[in-house]
């Protein structure tokens, strides 16, 4: 009886330990997946007006600890070019789509942070407009974290040209008042 249960003993021990193995495995993949940087970009809405809509380009750290050297690459030209509206001239080109220059680094963004640039608008006139509604292309971002490691493979972030202040385009106004109040008398 000594011995089954010595074996016993052994057998659970030899479980025990191979489940706090492969859950310290687990903890390990998980936690290097989770601390680390998350940087996105979008467009939203800095203004929108009964004649257009003018757009930032947001870029956001939602990751654990802070991201740095963070560059921003075209990464389909014909997808941008046929984003682009009439309104997207030479000089209006290097306005707006300056934040994909090769030089233009950001230089650290803090967890949690987001920073952003002037990218654009679309006029209620179509000859005006540097964009065309609703169009979509991708970008890619590529970074570094805190501690040096190189985020270059994420996959690419589609940013799409729209207002943000409503998905659908409607929004409610103000209240306007229709005759008198219901109390007065």
């Amino acid at each position: 009886m000594g011995e089954n249960a010595d074996l016993l003993n052994l057998v659970v021990a030899t479980v025990a330990l191979i489940v706090s193995v492969v859950a310290l495995g687990f903890s390990i993949f998980f936690w290097h997946r989770q601390f680390r940087p998350i940087v996105t970009a979008m467009v939203e809405t800095h203004h929108g007006g009964s004649d257009g809509i003018s757009y930032n380009l947001v870029i956001l750290n939602s990751g654990s600890i802070p991201a740095k050297n963070i560059k921003l690459h075209m990464r389909d030209r014909s997808s941008l070019e046929a984003a682009l509206g009439a309104g997207a001239d030479k000089d209006a080109r290097e306005l707006w789509l300056a934040c994909f220059e090769p030089s233009r680094v950001i230089r650290l963004l803090q967890n949690g942070a987001r920073t952003s640039c002037s990218f654009g608008f679309t006029h209620r006139d179509l000859r005006r407009s540097f964009w065309s509604a609703q169009a979509e292309f991708p970008i890619q971002i590529e970074y570094e974290g805190w501690f040096g490691e190189k985020y270059q493979k994420d996959l690419p972030n589609v940013v799409q040209i729209a207002d943000s202040d409503s998905f659908t385009g409607g929004m409610w106004g103000p209240v306007k008042s229709v005759g008198g109040s219901r109390g007065a008398r």
